[in-house]
């Protein structure tokens, strides 16, 4: 009956501690969510301890947590707080697997059908993660990229069609943090990376002839949720001769066909 008494206490003591961990994992999830509705402009300390019901103390505590994971940062100079790329890279992890698992039959189609190299892109922050890739029967083959490989957003057709049919804000945003990294790519500058997206937006794609990468033709087709917004995008590649402007259509179309929310259950 002692050890068995015991045994309870035991339990009882440490029943505190756990509860303590579940309750600082909850406000840490709370600062994370004010954080995140902050996130364009900056989140303070004050308004965010107030927000989520936490002494200022207790907040910054959780915050200097998270900002040393890497899931939160801070700027000493602006006393802002921002989400972190950790978080972006976990998230792109689930977000990757989940929109490729939906998409993949729509690639295999349009691979079938075109019989080029076609690649699906997902954001992730100011960059776009090639997410997967079909291979086509066409003998000469397009390989731009690898699954996984990150570039900044607006290098690639498909990168570009991404920001290019987003909001305004959003691409001013973008373009603007990414031009210091455009030249790294055959030498591309924020002007082309402007003048390209302009002209998208005329033409309903974006058409790289070359640009991005040497010897090779790519249509990038931005794909749109039920609400319009852009959720991915596909770009189908291939040698220039197979990318006429009457095939650059065909093709934009099969691909708008072919990622219709209600044909890959958005």
């Amino acid at each position: 009956m002692t050890a068995k008494g015991t045994g309870g206490v035991k339990d009882e003591a440490k029943a505190p501690s756990s509860q303590g961990g579940a309750q600082s994992v909850q406000r840490a999830m709370s600062l994370l969510r004010a954080v995140a509705e902050q996130n364009k402009r900056g989140a303070r300390l004050s308004p965010l301890a107030r927000k989520v019901g936490l002494h200022v103390a207790t907040a910054r505590r959780l915050l200097q947590v998270l900002a040393e994971e890497g899931v939160v940062t801070y700027d000493p100079v602006t006393k802002l707080y921002h989400l972190g790329l950790e978080l972006f890279r976990l998230g792109s992890q689930a977000q990757q697997y989940a929109i490729r698992n939906r998409f993949h039959p729509a690639l295999e189609r349009i691979a079938k059908e075109t019989q080029d190299t076609v690649f699906l892109l997902i954001r992730l922050g100011n960059d776009v993660l090639c997410a997967d890739m079909i291979q086509g029967e066409y003998p000469i083959r397009t390989i731009l990229v690898n699954v996984g490989s990150r570039r900044p957003l607006g290098i690639g057709a498909g990168s570009l069609a991404m920001i290019a049919f987003s909001d305004p804000e959003d691409f001013e945003r973008v373009v603007t943090a990414n031009a210091p990294r455009y030249s790294q790519f055959q030498g591309r500058s924020e002007k082309e990376i402007r003048a390209m997206a302009t002209k998208a937006l005329k033409d309903g794609y974006v058409f790289s002839d070359g640009l991005f990468h040497k010897d090779a033709a790519s249509v990038g087709v931005p794909v749109l949720d039920q609400d319009g917004k852009v959720i991915c995008a596909v770009t189908v590649s291939a040698i220039r001769a197979r990318m006429s402007a009457k095939r650059r259509k065909q093709i934009v179309q099969l691909v708008k066909e072919q990622t219709r929310p209600e044909i890959v259950g958005l």
